[in-house]
């Protein structure tokens, strides 16, 4: 069965890296966001950037393959296209994926699958590491609800769905998976969604918890699920799990949601976003905050900005003043957090003794 590892941290495949930050105190990052577009043809009831309002612009493709380039010679390992649009409503999707991988970078994204045709499928899926669809409802009135769209789009996205696993089957190396945001609204239909993409083909099926990624979001959840709460659908679900299928209920994301041990914060070294005005900003909570903007691939290049004076006066606040504990609960850095406040300031003692 593989290893998704979901809710921990890489960086042990990464030392020479690792051994840079701690020897310097900065490096290149491993992993960049990259949010193609800014709009999205679904507004589903629970959406992270809503309060943005949705704006109509996307990244210029020769920019954005040039950007390619450029992180690609500063090492940076994978890019995961996504953000807070829907990333195939760029009409160069597939050129910035085929980019990427000619440079050596491994590529991901998220999409709710609504425009993954069969002809975008044959163009892009063997350029990816993965894909992972966005699916919040398990039957087509469900899924409505949740989604914004009309019921028909559920059977539409399902067929993309199976279209990609029978593309997968004729010899790509590429995973396949299922993101559930838990709801109030959905948690009742959660098996129904397993049983169908199950059926679709898919490789592994992940349950997470709803994020407040901005009290300015529309959506509000007055309590989050306690792993008590919902124990006994999240075991359920799990035994859906066979040799080929796996569900991933991510009850550690649900049970210390939010909660940090460490007060500052290193990751943003190792992992960074760029959104669709172009900004590139310290992480996804921040984005449109300009306190917490590097700069701007418009004005300058990637190399500028990383090591350009603006994220370096960031980085030394991020690392040394602002404290981690009171940032949104969304940290795609968390763990990494974890493992480098660990190695810069360690709890354990007697080192020596390996």
């Amino acid at each position: 069965m593989k290893n998704y590892l979901f809710d921990g941290q890489k960086l042990m495949y990464h030392p020479g890296r690792v051994s840079e930050f701690l020897k310097r105190g900065d490096c290149f990052p491993l992993y960049m966001e990259i949010s193609p577009v800014g709009r999205c043809n679904h507004r589903c009831v629970f959406c992270a950037y809503d309060f943005l309002g949705h704006p109509d612009r996307m990244l210029d493709t020769k920019r954005l393959i040039t950007f390619i380039d450029e992180i690609a010679k500063a090492g940076v390992k994978s890019v995961l296209f996504a953000g807070e649009g829907e990333p195939l409503l760029h009409p160069d999707i597939d050129r910035l994926v085929i980019r990427a991988k000619e440079k050596g970078i491994d590529s991901g994204i998220y999409t709710n699958g609504h425009l993954l045709g069969g002809d975008l499928s044959k163009r892009i899926l063997p350029y990816l590491t993965f894909i992972r669809f966005s699916v919040n409802g398990g039957t087509r009135e469900n899924y409505a609800r949740v989604h914004n769209v009309k019921p028909a789009v559920f059977d539409l996205v399902v067929a993309n769905i199976r279209c990609a696993a029978g593309l997968k089957k004729k010899g790509l190396d590429l995973d396949i998976g299922v993101q559930y945001v838990l709801l109030p609204e959905n948690k009742d239909h959660l098996i129904p969604a397993i049983e169908t993409l199950k059926k679709a083909g898919i490789d592994y099926f992940v349950i997470k918890p709803f994020v407040q990624q901005s009290f300015r979001q529309s959506y509000k959840m007055r309590h989050q699920f306690a792993v008590d709460e919902i124990r006994g659908i999240l075991e359920h679900a799990e035994r859906y799990s066979d040799k080929r299928f796996k569900v991933i209920a991510r009850k550690e994301s649900f049970e210390h949601y939010g909660k940090r041990n460490y007060s500052h914060c290193y990751g943003t070294a190792f992992v960074s976003v760029l959104n669709s005005a172009g900004d590139i900003a310290s992480c996804l909570p921040y984005w449109d905050k300009k306190d917490y903007v590097f700069g701007n691939i418009y004005r300058d290049s990637f190399e500028k900005i990383w090591n350009g004076r603006r994220r370096m006066r960031i980085k030394r606040r991020l690392e040394q003043e602002i404290d981690a504990r009171r940032c949104p609960p969304n940290c795609r850095p968390h763990a990494v957090n974890e493992l480098l406040c660990e190695l810069k300031n360690p709890t354990v003692r007697h080192l020596n003794f390996v």
